[in-house]
């Protein structure tokens, strides 16, 4: 199995676990404040996690370390293994240690102070547990370098299944055990959120210590230490662009919080609930593609054509996925949903979730979709660009996309707020309750109301505040969050893309864009037949009948222009 292979299984094992971990958190909490507050406190900690560890230790030591290993310079190696994680461990606990304490400020920032009552308390003390277990994730990440420096692939990215399996424990307890059915709108209290912070740390513990023994095998005597040579110089050296680079979209999903904010109650649920759908893909071949090819382009010191052409095989890679995943998410996005949080919720004791949540969550997805094919090509350029000792470049083109996805993404998102998705509001009750909370339903369309002048002017003016907290309504402001970060990934990519073709002199584009294209395009028919002629069926059972047939539709097509199963590496 190659390396590419290796890493996609482990990421798509510990993504389906995780996505179980999604539709019960979805199922339960619902757009709840106990939800905002929750997936909140994990995107807060998260940052220290996905900059210092995923994200710059693999493009600053993991290119280094790779190097001595092919080398076979055994003592170096250990050096440079025992001083980073030295250095790691004295920063990972400065940042815990002042997560901890400036826990209160901290949200008070990234939620841009929006936010106030219950859900700003609560986020505050969840805050302070879940950071804990990210300190303990990042030294997993450098386990992560470690192993994939051996060619080590499948460990560390199926490791993530004991931190979503912890998560799931914690959820069927609360399911079991909690008092679900007393009519209210947030599910337990004060022991419910602890139960589900410490199990964040549970599973961060679990997830560290699987990989902790081969990682001793691997470089016998390890032992953190605080030396500085020309190795450990060259990985900070690398170290502060590939933090730009890599930490952007982390940084852009922080973004995206602080922007949340802004948002009627719920919208940070709502995202929470499409991230892991949309990641899903970019996760399982963007992410496995673009490792396996940093790593054996950092071993094998290839350049110029060859990279020209582990490029094109990388691209190739991604896109047949993205064909096939992308008008199901876009086109198939109310059947993804429906199948994956609604049955569940309209069997829990307590349904979390109305229709017109459902539908909200559908939209959301399809906007975040339409960036999906950039968003995965855009890792293998930006790996390829690092491989070639590339970091500046690829860090300020970061920077482009978080200016993009900032200024798109609050304009959208404070427009289409102003929009709401009402299924009935004269049957539910809402237009005695909308003027109690400052709103005014001015116009219907269908199932959309203008809530308070759509389109608004001026154009960054939100909802008022007291109606972003209690509004009974789902607007649609997460849905223009989705479409700044489809439009940031575009951007992104196509930058990359200028970049990499100037620095090698061979040819980077795949060959198979257009035949991709139009099996696509088939795939994108059969999901609309799907909706039209399966949409009476009680759910999931239309996704399930969904994913077969758009495979066999996607296979077929491409067999018949003539791309067989190794048109990949056909160069």
């Amino acid at each position: 199995m190659s390396g590419s292979n290796r890493v996609a299984a482990g990421i798509f094992s510990s993504r389906i676990v995780g996505l179980v971990r999604e539709v019960l958190i979805g199922a339960i909490l619902g757009r709840s404040f106990t939800a905002d507050a929750f997936r909140t406190a994990m995107r807060v900690p998260n940052m220290i996690q996905n900059l210092l560890g995923e994200g710059a230790i693999s493009a600053s030591f993991v290119p280094v370390f790779a190097g001595l290993v092919e080398d076979e310079n055994e003592e170096e190696s250990k050096q440079l293994a025992a001083s980073i994680l030295g250095h790691l461990a004295v920063v990972v606990t400065l940042l815990v240690g002042l997560a901890v304490v400036f826990a209160r400020p901290l949200v008070w920032l990234v939620t841009l102070g929006n936010w106030s009552g219950d859900r700003y308390e609560w986020t505050i003390e969840l805050t302070r547990i879940t950071a804990v277990g990210a300190g303990l994730l990042v030294i997993a990440a450098f386990c992560l370098g470690i192993l994939n420096s051996h060619r080590r692939y499948f460990l560390p990215y199926a490791a993530p299944i004991l931190w979503s399996g912890a998560q799931i424990v914690a959820l069927l307890g609360i399911l079991i055990f909690a008092d679900l059915g007393d009519g209210s709108t947030e599910v337990g209290g004060s022991g419910v959120r602890a139960v589900l912070a410490w199990s964040v740390v549970v599973g961060s513990a679990l997830q560290l210590a699987i990989q902790w023994p081969t990682v001793r095998r691997l470089v016998v005597g390890l032992r953190p230490s605080l030396t500085h040579d020309d190795n450990v110089a060259e990985v900070f050296k690398r170290f502060v662009p590939a933090l730009t680079a890599r930490g952007v979209v982390q940084l852009s999903s922080f973004i995206d919080l602080a922007l949340a904010s802004f948002l009627v109650a719920g919208a940070v649920a709502t995202l929470g609930m499409v991230t892991p759908l949309y990641l899903i893909s970019i996760g399982v071949f963007g992410f496995s593609v673009a490792t396996a090819e940093l790593t054996e382009i950092s071993r094998s010191g290839l350049v110029d054509s060859a990279v020209a052409r582990r490029v094109r095989i990388g691209v190739r890679r991604v896109l047949l996925p993205a064909a096939l995943v992308t008008p199901i998410l876009i086109l198939g996005s109310s059947l993804v949903v429906d199948g994956l949080y609604g049955w569940l919720n309209r069997l829990l004791p307590l349904a979390t979730l109305s229709p017109d949540d459902l539908t909200l969550t559908a939209f959301t997805l399809s906007a975040f979709a339409l960036g999906l094919p950039a968003a995965m090509q855009a890792r293998v350029t930006q790996n390829a660009l690092f491989a070639l000792g590339d970091v500046k470049g690829p860090a300020r083109i970061s920077m482009v996309r978080l200016a993009v996805v900032a200024v798109a993404g609050f304009i959208l998102m404070i427009q289409l707020d102003h929009l709401a998705i009402v299924s009935d509001p004269l049957e539910q009750g809402f237009v005695s309750s909308l003027a109690d909370v400052g709103l005014a339903v001015e116009e219907r369309t269908g199932d959309l109301v203008a809530v308070n002048d759509f389109p608004h002017w001026p154009p960054w003016e939100p909802q008022p505040a007291e109606s972003r907290e209690q509004s009974p309504l789902a607007h649609l402001g997460p849905v223009g969050l989705g479409l700044a970060s489809a439009l940031a990934s575009w951007v992104e990519f196509g930058l990359l893309r200028m970049r990499l073709k100037r620095r090698v002199e061979s040819s980077v584009e795949s060959g198979i864009v257009i035949a991709v294209a139009a099996a696509g395009s088939v795939v994108a028919l059969v999901t609309l037949a799907t909706r039209l002629y399966l949409d009476g069926l009680p759910s999931p059972l239309p996704l399930i009948i969904l994913g077969p047939l758009a495979l066999a539709a996607f296979m077929g097509t491409l067999t018949f222009l003539g791309l067989g199963p190794y048109a990949t590496t056909r160069d």
